[in-house]
């Protein structure tokens, strides 16, 4: 008996042409198939780049935390702020004129730009205190609770949302940071960082100070948006810092020359890991999602733990440990709550 001819969407086929291997797609959809799973999978490496990358500079801030630490044991905190600061700056600028970007950024938003610059300096200072006085892990825990100083200034100053779960979480990260800072008058202990005039607590508080001092710089880049180029971002607060950090050394914060090429190259690297940590940073967010870029971002806490035991001996104890998984899962937390919403 003869075959009927097989009709489709592409026309009549005649029986002959049909076999068990051919597709009963027509080609128009068979194109647009092999386009989308070509696109999926085009969206797959981009985003493993991207968290590749978050990952690298996770890596990159621990490091420089690492540096500063070890470098503190020798120079004065300004001194380390300028030494880091200086590099960002001329790494910055060239950046800039490689990119043929402006460095000083659109004339009406250069007020916005010197205000984070200052407080983006300030803030670092702070940071590097604690990371000269504290254990390493319980100052990363500490300027980690960034992220909640940011979402709450966001829904203030930009109305951004802060919901009932961004509240509990808050609440929660502050008392991780208690636990974390281990204040004598709650606890009635004592500590082995402590110092003569400055105790634990004041470099808890210099600590947390600088985690509200970045976390006004965070809001203030969200207000000027895509407008300024991030590089533009760095070149003002690298050129801040330099001018604060070493203006404070002349006014006598103290100021100790090198004397060793492991002295040198220790300053050194402070700058080099912070920028290529920063710069990790800056094309990651752009390649993933915020969550788990989030996710990323808190390898911070696990490298500076890693670093702080294995480098210096600093085994934390039952309480800031639990203050540090109260800071991670509220911070991840509110960083998937956004990103979900």
């Amino acid at each position: 008996m003869a075959r009927s001819p097989i009709p489709t969407a592409e026309g009549v086929v005649a029986p002959a042409e049909v076999t068990e291997t051919s597709t009963l797609l027509p080609t128009a959809i068979r194109d647009r198939l092999r386009s989308v799973t070509a696109t999926n999978a085009q969206v797959r490496r981009h985003e493993v780049t991207g968290l590749s990358l978050m990952t690298a500079s996770a890596l990159g801030f621990s490091l420089m935390s690492l540096f500063v630490k070890l470098s503190g044991e020798r120079f004065p905190t300004m001194e380390i702020v300028f030494s880091r600061s200086i590099l960002h700056f001329f790494l910055a600028l060239a950046w800039c004129w490689s990119l043929g970007k402006s460095a000083l950024g659109p004339r009406h938003h250069r007020g916005w730009l010197l205000l984070r610059g200052a407080s983006g300096t300030l803030g670092l200072a702070c940071f590097f205190y604690g990371l000269t006085h504290l254990p390493l892990a319980d100052a990363t825990v500490l300027f980690f609770t960034s992220p909640v100083f940011t979402a709450i200034f966001a829904h203030y100053a930009l109305n951004e949302t802060f919901t009932s779960l961004d509240k509990a979480a808050s609440a929660l990260c502050m008392v991780g940071i208690v636990l974390v800072a281990k204040p004598s008058f709650l606890f009635g202990i004592g500590h082995i960082y402590d110092d003569l005039m400055l105790g634990r607590l004041v470099a808890s508080v210099m600590t947390v100070m600088g985690a509200i001092l970045g976390a006004i710089s965070y809001v203030i880049v969200r207000k000027v948006g895509t407008e300024v180029h991030f590089t533009t971002h760095i070149v003002y607060f690298g050129g801040l810092s330099a001018l604060f950090s070493g203006s404070s050394m002349v006014l006598g914060a103290g100021f100790v020359w090198p004397t060793t090429w492991q002295e040198w190259g220790t300053l050194a690297l402070v700058g080099v890991c912070s920028f290529f940590g920063q710069a990790c940073l800056s094309k990651g967010l752009q390649m993933c999602r915020a969550g788990p870029a989030t996710l990323m971002r808190n390898l911070d806490v696990v490298f500076a733990f890693a670093f702080g035991i294995f480098l210096f001996g600093e085994i934390p104890d039952l309480l800031s440990i639990t203050g540090a998984a109260l800071v991670l899962v509220c911070t991840v937390g509110m960083g998937l709550n956004k990103w979900l919403r």
